[in-house]
């Protein structure tokens, strides 16, 4: 229709390609929009997931290995003195690893040892162990009120480890073949009947990618009640392609002029941020819900409930175990009860 001269105007996002340059003239551009991939954003990381990978595995079996060489050293040192030996508390490899492992969680042992060469190994076990503790709570205070994010995905290699598909609409072959999006043909992709829904669909459900324009995905965001476009509005890296967002007149029309001089006033005053100001604000007030995204909290109690569940789990577990050892005490006793006076019987009948 614009070809046959049907339409004297056709507004919008247009690419300078041939297909346009050579039929029609381009006025003074509103804006310049990109088309670029719209991915999900990065997630909040849970805060158990953070802790757990708080140090790397590297850090994580370093320390074991550390743990098990100091309580086999203090097992070795107690048994197996090389002149005599005054240090009794660690006869029991059981012993040694339960304090290597209250040293560790800055718990007192029972008992300190006596001989230098002890002391020197555990002096030192102690400053490694401070120093690792001292670590791993500044961090795991700070991961406790702000986890972090997940990776950001930031070309098409990550998105296909992501294991996303490709969301379709009606003009996506269109644009395949405009700006030869040739590589999004090895992803499986999914027919959305708008190109709102489908970048919704990017948005909150995660489960997509898609192409679209900067300007339009932002307007989406509003649309659902985002307040923080940064958290849920994401591309991949590279731009697809630079794109002037206005009119196009077809070749020799006269109001190419009078476009130019109203845009260059309207642009030179700020009316377009002014009215952008305003679309968005509308479409905000209008929106059916209001999606929050949290940024930092204050630190508070209910960051430490997780630690009082471990602890109220350890004593559960504490009186649990001494509750056995009660009723299996209880039966030895009368085990040995029963058996001597079974002795006596016998020494009677002889």
């Amino acid at each position: 229709m614009f070809h046959t001269g049907q339409m004297d105007i056709l507004a919008g996002s247009m690419p300078c390609v041939d297909a346009f340059v050579t039929y029609a003239d381009f006025p003074v551009a509103i804006f310049i929009d990109t088309l670029e991939f719209i991915v999900p954003c990065p997630r909040p990381m849970t805060k158990t997931q953070k802790i757990i990978t708080l140090f790397s595995l590297a850090t994580w079996t370093s320390m074991m290995c550390v743990l098990i060489c100091t309580s086999s050293l203090f097992w070795l040192m107690s048994n197996i003195p090389v002149r005599k030996s005054n240090f009794t508390g660690f006869n029991l490899l059981a012993q040694c690893f339960s304090a290597a492992w209250s040293v560790l969680l800055g718990v007192s042992v029972p008992q300190m040892p006596f001989s230098l060469r002890t002391r020197c190994l555990f002096i030192i076990y102690v400053w490694y162990c401070f120093a690792i503790s001292t670590v791993f709570q500044a961090f795991f205070t700070s991961f406790l009120v702000e986890p972090g994010y997940e990776i950001q995905l930031k070309t098409l290699d990550d998105v296909v480890r992501a294991g996303l598909v490709l969301g379709s609409y009606d003009i996506m072959e269109f644009v395949k073949a405009v700006f030869e999006l040739y590589e999004v043909d090895y992803f499986e992709q999914t027919l959305y009947d708008d190109l709102a829904e489908c970048v919704r669909n990017v948005m909150f459900e995660r489960n997509t990618f898609s192409g679209t324009l900067a300007y339009f995905a932002s307007y989406v965001a509003s649309l659902s009640g985002v307040t923080d476009e940064s958290k849920i509005v994401c591309f991949l890296d590279d731009t697809l392609f630079t794109l002037p967002f206005g009119p196009l007149l077809p070749k020799g029309s006269p109001l190419l002029n009078v476009f130019n001089a109203h845009f260059r006033q309207c642009l030179e005053g700020g009316l377009l941020q002014v009215y952008w100001s305003k679309i968005k604000h509308d479409v905000k007030l209008k929106a059916d819900q209001m999606h929050e995204q949290g940024g930092y909290v204050a630190f508070n109690l209910n960051h430490l409930l997780p630690i009082f569940f471990v602890l109220i789990f350890g004593y559960i577990l504490s009186v649990t175990v001494f509750f056995f050892e009660f009723l299996i005490k209880l039966w030895e006793s009368k085990k040995c009860y029963t058996s001597r006076r079974f002795q006596r019987y016998i020494l009677r009948s002889k």
